[in-house]
């Protein structure tokens, strides 16, 4: 078997879907369950890992008589995105924060809510591969968190001078309890070609999958939009 090597550059676009209590896609036709942006300037994922227990015991003249530490344990990701612009439905998802609408409907705003944020959504990153991003053969980066929730306020909002850049920096931790599998979009190409779901289905108890893929991020949305599943999608049942 040959290894498929790339290098990741430069974001692309997210895509947000909106997930069930049990972090299972929507139906095609769901309103508002969609959103596809570019107004991001970094996505980035910390492990938090559990330090493994260590046993040590001596005898009695000071040698070791017991030295084993248990294997480290992944618990899960912390999701940092900062976004460039306010981005109303798209944090709405996120969070579960009320969007704030101007008289024509349009969303110019959300309010920041107390408590915890219960929304679970799935992320989706794509970005460019350095050499080999454009025309014939064309590679990209697509990165899944198939469950993603907790989303709070991850550092200061500041309103400055010209010197300082507004931003808004989002938090949130993965899951590895879901039922994305083969995923309902189509992101990767099968044996003819032709774009179609995750040929390898990704299993419970991953938190992301990292790979390249030769099939484009989709178009940014200009707002939140209807699911459009792939073709011969079926819902994993309940």
């Amino acid at each position: 078997m040959v290894d498929v090597a790339y290098r990741p550059f430069r974001g692309r676009t997210i895509r947000a879907t909106q997930l069930d209590d049990c972090c299972t896609p929507p139906a095609s036709g769901t309103e508002c369950a969609i959103y596809v942006t570019d107004s991001f300037t970094t996505v980035s994922l910390e492990a938090n890992v559990e330090e493994g227990e260590t046993a040590l015991e001596r005898k009695a003249n000071g040698d070791v008589c017991i030295n084993e530490r248990d294997p480290d344990l992944l618990q899960n990701l912390t999701v940092s995105m900062t976004l460039c612009q306010v981005r109303a439905e798209f944090i709405s998802m996120l969070t579960g924060w009320p969007v704030v609408r101007d008289a024509s409907g349009q969303g110019v705003g959300f309010d920041v809510m107390e408590g915890t944020s219960d929304a679970e959504t799935s992320i989706e990153v794509w970005s460019g591969v350095a050499g080999i991003d454009c025309g014939e053969g064309a590679r990209y980066g697509y990165n899944v968190l198939p469950c993603v929730s907790g989303w709070q306020l991850g550092e200061t909002l500041e309103w400055a001078g010209i010197d300082t850049l507004f931003a808004i920096t989002l938090t949130a931790t993965t899951s590895g309890s879901h039922t994305w599998g083969t995923g309902p979009y189509n992101v990767q190409n099968d044996e003819t070609d032709t774009a179609g779901p995750l040929l390898d289905p990704i299993q419970q108890g991953a938190h992301a999958r990292i790979m390249s893929t030769e099939v484009p991020p989709p178009a940014v949305t200009p707002g939140c939009v209807p699911a459009t599943l792939a073709n011969g999608y079926i819902l994993p049942a309940a």
